[in-house]
């Protein structure tokens, strides 16, 4: 069962390359100078902020959401995903963690 669950975790990789590249870019920008780094500055800043962040973009996504603009709607969208993903990383989690809840609630 192992070697499955190891096998599909590689495989998701490979799908979404650019997503295992981005949780990876959140984490070393901890470690950056804030100068140089939008990520830095916005870990710097702290929880709240990102939380306050993330809820600014989820309201312009929800606006999108009702208009006849998909790009509109998908950057938002986009812009959503990245503040959640910062979030998550300020507190020391990664997108997986949230998946296998997912996963579990789905089994029952």
């Amino acid at each position: 069962m192992e070697l499955n669950e190891n096998t599909s975790e590689v495989k998701k990789e490979k799908k979404f390359p650019f997503l295992k590249k981005l949780e990876m870019m959140m984490e070393e920008s901890k470690l950056e100078d804030a100068k140089k780094s939008k990520m830095k500055r916005v870990h710097k800043k702290g929880n709240s902020q990102i939380a306050k962040k993330m809820g600014e973009e989820a309201v312009e996504m929800v606006i999108a959401s009702e208009q006849d603009n998909d790009e509109n709607f998908l950057e938002e969208s986009a812009d959503v995903f990245f503040y959640y993903l910062m979030a998550l990383h300020a507190r020391g989690f990664e997108l997986k963690d949230v998946l296998e809840i997912l996963k579990k609630r789905h089994k029952k």
